[in-house]
């Protein structure tokens, strides 16, 4: 409850706001996520956000799941769910262990990182191959768990991955949506008792702004297939590194 006492107007725009863009990319409007890290990373504390962030992430994952909960491939999740989990415990390790600025920068690198891979991806398209092998899915996966963990900033690491399966884009959507439900469940323990980041009151204020979540999720669900992608994609990478920068420089 204090939690919830201690926030002001503009906190509470900056989480109904990213509870928005929260549901929209996981609906498969991507990167709204990237968006949403730095504002509430500047406004909560970057450690304090990666925790506040999650029940925001979990409750628009359950409305996606249940759209997409016949379309993923199994084969994909369970080459790269292993590698996460571990990629997941690195994170847990070196999160908790360093100071707060030194968890923004890792932070502030995840995001641009993350829209750096989103830029190559527009600009070579399906020309990236991955072989359906362990030693290809082990990099990206103990990538995707680290940056999920520090950062909530593993979607274009996953879309990478999926992006060159041969995936149909129902089952890429799907495929991802499970992975990081899947993941985001995994995190709760980690952020309730190593980090202390997900709390009563943090629950409490995801809790208020699930509507937006929900709404904005099965909004996207809507429009996904309405939408010129490109230009979509281009404007979340622009604010994405806009944002990672601004994160970087505070």
């Amino acid at each position: 409850m204090d939690f919830l006492a201690s926030l002001d107007a503009p906190r509470w725009i900056v989480l109904i706001f990213s509870a928005a863009m929260v549901g929209l990319a996981k609906s498969g409007l991507e990167g709204g996520a990237l968006i949403a890290i730095p504002f509430l990373a500047v406004s909560y504390g970057a450690r304090a956000s990666s925790g506040l962030l999650l029940g925001i992430m979990i409750t628009a994952d359950l409305v996606a799941v249940w759209h997409y909960k016949n379309d993923a491939d199994l084969g994909h999740l369970k080459r790269l769910l292993p590698w996460a989990m571990i990629g997941l415990l690195l994170g847990v390790i070196v999160g908790g262990a360093i100071p707060e600025r030194s968890f923004r920068t890792i932070m502030t690198s995840m995001i641009l990182f993350s829209a750096v891979i989103m830029i190559a991806r527009e600009l070579y398209g399906k020309a990236w191959t991955f072989p359906e092998k362990w030693w290809a899915a082990a990099p990206l996966g103990l990538l995707a768990g680290f940056a999920s963990m520090v950062g909530n900033a593993a979607g274009p690491v996953m879309g990478l991955y999926l992006l060159s399966s041969g995936l149909m884009k129902g089952n890429i959507v799907g495929t991802g949506v499970w992975f990081f439900f899947l993941v985001n469940l995994i995190k709760v323990p980690f952020h309730i008792f190593s980090w202390h980041t997900f709390t009563t009151g943090t629950l409490l204020a995801d809790l208020v702004v699930v509507p937006v979540t929900i709404l904005a999720t099965v909004i996207g669900v809507r429009i996904v297939r309405l939408i010129p992608e490109k230009p979509y994609r281009l404007f979340l990478i622009v604010v994405a590194m806009v944002g990672g920068l601004y994160l970087g420089l505070r």
